[in-house]
């Protein structure tokens, strides 16, 4: 298992951050949380940007030895950590395809659709409900793949928790924000449901303390 110590996360109350709190929750892993508001713009800071130059959070480090190792970019971090310590993504195999097909289908469609539906519906300065009436449609589309797979499954990747479900659950946990209902995609409300009675869950989703993103 990699040495890592010194295990620091940039964030706010942001589902791309959310979902690495909880997976550090579910690692068990000693880290500390260094805040970064962007509603204040704190992430196009200098000292941000020196660790992400595309000044958006998460951000992770960590020290490797007399390394100090760097990673942007939630997806990257969620299979480099969980690979670490061998939790939360198969190792190989048939499992682990699954695993990272879906957390493809989360980190490229729930996600960025989930977060222009919420612009549109409550944030932008010019509302356009042709807009807001597309990327609703865009989320969707999404709600009902994810509600028949797991209609068939207790978990995104199968039969096992994963980071598939660990960064899907953030955006799920705000689908108000898209205007739709959760009430109408049965099986996606059971697996959030199951899925928010985990304490690591919850401690993940309270970061940063007091943390607020509207």
């Amino acid at each position: 298992m990699q040495r890592m110590e010194d295990i620091q996360l940039h964030m706010w109350a942001t589902p791309n951050s959310r979902r690495v709190s909880i997976l550090f929750e579910e690692l068990e892993l000693d880290f500390e949380v260094r805040p970064v508001n962007i509603r204040a713009g704190q992430q196009f800071e200098p000292q941000v940007l020196e660790l992400n130059p595309f000044g958006k959070v998460p951000v992770v480090t960590w020290r490797d030895g007399d390394t100090r190792r760097v990673l942007f970019e939630s997806g990257a971090i969620l299979v480099r950590f969980a690979e670490c310590r061998n939790q939360f993504l198969p190792a190989d195999g048939s499992a682990r395809d699954k695993t990272l097909a879906w957390l493809m289908v989360v980190l490229t469609a729930l996600g960025p659709h989930s977060s222009q539906a919420h612009h549109w519906s409550r944030l932008a300065a010019a509302p356009s409900e042709l807009a807001l009436q597309h990327h609703k449609q865009l989320v969707k589309r999404v709600y009902r793949l994810l509600d028949d797979r797991l209609s068939n499954a207790p978990y995104l990747a199968g039969e096992h928790y994963s980071i598939a479900d660990i960064a899907a659950y953030p955006w799920i946990d705000v689908w108000e924000w898209t205007t739709l209902n959760i009430r109408d995609f049965p099986s996606i409300e059971d697996w959030y449901q199951k899925l928010r009675q985990r304490p690591a869950v919850a401690r993940g989703m309270g970061l940063p303390l007091g943390a607020v993103l509207e």
